[in-house]
């Protein structure tokens, strides 16, 4: 279900890229709930081992390093949605990939950031099994 939930948050965000009138919140939003649903998806789980392979290579505590690239992200995020009340490319990027970030992190910073992801992600998929019905 997290799965079908990501591919429609993302294609709504393709069609919606170019148009203006939609407020910065919608784009915002279907970035945060897309990317807390391929966080709690097969991709998203291997895409945070890889991140955190990554970091390991750099640095002995590799989640360690990820838990202060995720705080990064997410002031960069905030800042870039604060300062002009958009969601630009980077903070719908930076929105996608938090919580993979979160997932690969330890610390409270992590263990929030899950507990918001698994929120949000099923919040998701109950909005969409009411609308088929399920």
């Amino acid at each position: 279900m997290y799965f079908v939930i990501m591919i429609i948050c993302f294609v709504l965000l393709w069609v919606l890229r170019k148009r203006n009138k939609i407020p910065w919140w919608v784009k915002a939003a279907l970035a945060f709930v897309g990317g807390s649903c391929l966080a709690n998806t097969g991709v998203g789980i291997w895409l945070a081992g890889r991140f955190t392979d990554i970091a390991n290579a750099l640095v002995t505590p590799g989640s360690v390093l990820v838990g202060g690239v995720a705080l990064i992200v997410a002031v960069v995020v905030i800042y870039d949605i604060a300062a002009d009340k958009k969601a630009d490319t980077a903070a719908k990027l930076g929105l996608i990939l938090l919580p993979v970030l979160f997932l690969a992190a330890v610390g409270p910073l992590a263990g929030a950031g899950v507990g918001l992801t698994d929120a949000i992600a099923d919040v998701g998929a109950n909005s969409l099994g009411k609308l088929i019905g399920g």
